[in-house]
């Protein structure tokens, strides 16, 4: 194939002079979303919360626990959004969400069978939705790709003899993309093509491998906009410390994987949980509320005593006394279960 063999000396190029050109006719955009990432989720299995994600999502979301049960699903709800993760019997993710840093997608996969306790990815569907467009104007704030893998796809396993993957067909409208993996022993690379065969986004990522999952230490991405860097640092519990991104930088600190300590941009926040691991306050420092706001949680619970139901009360400090700020609280948030 013309464009496998394109792919491989493209990479080559890339490895010795790592830059990006496209057509002076081709749309200059900001390309946001890639499959590594996502991939280094479906095939760990776990879904841990990141100092990058929203700022109002509950840390302990998808912290859910019990001895010789484990859960299939976990759905999260507010006014305005619906999460949901979900289980097979196996235990692989067959639904969940992802957050990018102005974006985020609901991610749907599906498996071939497991060959000697490995997992084989068939296909993805990942609805993905920009925060950056603006749907006033008329721009579309979802977009659905549809994603189907060559066979017996599973990259760091015994199954992969590494190097380069057959290509990936992703189906958006009417559109079709070809993406080519590359697998080397301490890198990742993904190449985007379109329908033509013309090449539009280049992504690498350094990465570490334990018991056959990887995990992503830093992305390099090349686009038509510029060259961009992300970094990633983690602690013993294999936490996410710290996301650097080109202008920013999400921190956090964590307790076993719990986080006490969150610095988001130039917001630093202090987050308390009670000796039964329930998250009860987050103070964040605000210069528009009399230097911080807090914010505290009630909860309802369910049957086998996790919660199901948390309200948000928020506190400023109003004549040197820390007094309700109903305005400023943001609402409720519901979680339902289900155990195997």
């Amino acid at each position: 194939m013309k464009l496998f063999k394109y792919a491989v000396l493209v990479f080559i190029l890339f490895i010795v002079f790592p830059v990006f050109s496209q057509d002076e006719d081709a749309e200059s955009t900001q390309w946001n979303l890639f499959l590594i990432p996502i991939l280094e989720t479906v095939f760990s299995g776990n879904l841990q919360w990141r100092p990058d994600w929203p700022v109002d999502f509950p840390p302990d979301a998808f912290l859910a626990e019990q001895e010789n049960r484990r859960h299939t699903v976990i759905e999260l709800s507010n006014d305005e959004e619906n999460y949901l993760l979900r289980r097979d019997r196996e235990g692989r993710l067959v639904e969940f969400p992802f957050f990018f840093t102005d974006g985020f997608a609901k991610v749907q996969a599906a498996y071939n069978t497991s060959i000697a306790g490995t997992i084989v990815l068939r296909s993805l569907n990942i609805t993905y939705k920009d925060f950056a467009l603006n749907e006033e104007e008329g721009e579309q704030s979802e977009q659905t790709f549809i994603i189907t893998f060559p066979a017996e796809f599973s990259p760091y396993s015994s199954l992969s003899r590494g190097g380069s993957f057959p290509p990936i067909e992703i189906r958006y409208e009417d559109s079709v993309f070809f993406v080519f993996i590359f697998e080397s022993p301490v890198f990742l690379t993904e190449t985007w093509y379109d329908e033509n065969g013309n090449m539009f986004v280049f992504c690498k990522a350094s990465t570490v491998v334990e018991n056959g999952k990887f995990r992503i230490r830093a992305l390099q991405i090349h686009d038509a906009v510029k060259t961009r860097f992300i970094d990633y640092s983690f602690d013993s519990f294999n936490n996410i410390t710290e996301v650097r991104y080109d202008e920013r930088v999400f921190s956090a600190y964590y307790r076993e994987n719990r986080p006490t300590y969150w610095q988001r941009d130039d917001n630093q926040s202090e987050l308390q949980w009670d000796t039964q691991g329930l998250f009860t306050i987050i103070k964040t420092l605000n210069e528009e509320n009399g230097g911080f706001i807090e914010y505290r949680y009630g909860y309802e619970f369910d049957t086998s005593g996790f919660w199901n139901s948390r309200l948000e009360t928020a506190y400023i400090l109003q004549f040197d006394l820390l007094a309700p700020q109903l305005s400023s609280s943001r609402g409720i948030w519901t979680r339902r279960i289900v155990w195997e």
